[in-house]
């Protein structure tokens, strides 16, 4: 075992509202600055068996969130899908594959239940979250202005999916690459990913290094 790994962990399902609570502290720390989920956000999740998480020497390191159906505070769009609503990692326990974990559970729950797709919501300059979802082949198939909230600046959202009931056997070309400038809220970046979805329906985002900066590298898939 790699020296970056941890022994002998596993992904559970949490109850309860110590589970719950405990879950709230990890996703505020881990959002800090961006929209806090609540303790009733939560508990609806919980109660469809949705609220899963690691727990490492009696303490939580990771946890995710997934909806099976709509609730009061977020409607599933598309018919024959989940949503993860949220993954936390604690900061400790980074780039140890907790996080492929907790997607690979939520993908075994979306097959379990009959599901065909997995969705979620990124916020376009969270290169780190795209990167991961990138690396699973998961495509953004829509741009949301304001998804969130009113401040379109702050509650402006990528939609990513994956179908999980199908294999993808189809290639991708490479259309464009976008800079990225390290910003909180990137205008142009976010233009121009708008731009080529209304053109395309959905890409592919991919992070590279180029003269020593990052960039975007969009496909398209044909």
């Amino acid at each position: 075992m790699g020296e970056n790994k941890l022994p002998d962990f596993s992904v559970v399902r949490l109850s309860g509202m110590q589970a719950i609570k405990e879950a709230k502290k990890l996703d505020d720390k881990a959002f800090e600055g961006h929209q806090k989920i609540s303790k009733n956000e939560l508990r609806s999740i919980a109660d469809q068996g949705g609220l899963f998480g690691i727990v490492y020497k009696q303490k939580m390191v990771a946890e995710a969130q997934l909806l099976f159906r709509s609730t009061l505070f977020y409607n599933l769009e598309y018919e024959s899908s989940a949503y993860c609503y949220g993954i936390a990692v604690d900061e400790k326990f980074r780039g140890k594959g907790l996080a492929h974990l907790l997607i690979a559970r939520m993908e075994k729950e979306v097959r379990n239940n009959s599901l065909k797709a997995l969705y979620l919501a990124c916020r376009p300059e969270n290169y780190a979250s795209l990167k991961l979802w990138n690396s699973l082949e998961y495509k953004v198939c829509a741009y949301k202005d304001r998804y969130f909230g009113p401040d379109t600046i702050a509650h402006t959202r990528l939609l990513l999916y994956k179908n999980i009931s199908e294999k993808n056997t189809r290639s991708n070309l490479h259309i464009t690459s976008l800079p990225l400038k390290n910003d909180e809220c990137d205008i142009d970046l976010r233009n121009n990913i708008a731009n080529l979805l209304a053109k395309h329906g959905e890409i592919i985002i991919r992070i590279k290094s180029a003269d020593k900066r990052l960039v975007y590298e969009i496909y398209k898939t044909q």
